[in-house]
């Protein structure tokens, strides 16, 4: 069975809005629902599952003036160290410890 790559997301959302509950959407759309949100420090951060590559996600329809988005893959040698317990646990469970 073929890994299906994962990604660490953090949006920077200095003025939330309304139209910023779309990036759930496209995140799960991506995903299949394979997803973990999580809040960060003036945002929010999602741990997710797809074939789409980052940067051909639609991210661009709900970002406006001002919002950053930050998206690296996540690999078996990623960890969380302390807190972030969503996207802790989902790693874990993408990516079992030996």
């Amino acid at each position: 069975m073929e890994e299906v790559p994962c990604f660490f997301a953090v949006f920077g959302l200095p003025k939330p809005t309304y139209e910023h509950a779309k990036i759930v959407d496209v995140i799960r759309e991506a995903s299949g629902g394979d997803f973990k949100q999580f809040p960060v420090p003036g945002g929010i951060g999602f741990v997710f599952a797809t074939n789409i590559k980052p940067w051909n996600l639609s991210f661009d329809r709900v970002l406006l003036n001002g919002d950053t988005v930050f998206i690296t893959e996540i690999t078996r040698g990623s960890f969380v160290q302390r807190g972030f317990g969503a996207a802790s646990g989902w790693i874990n469970t993408h990516f079992p410890r030996d």
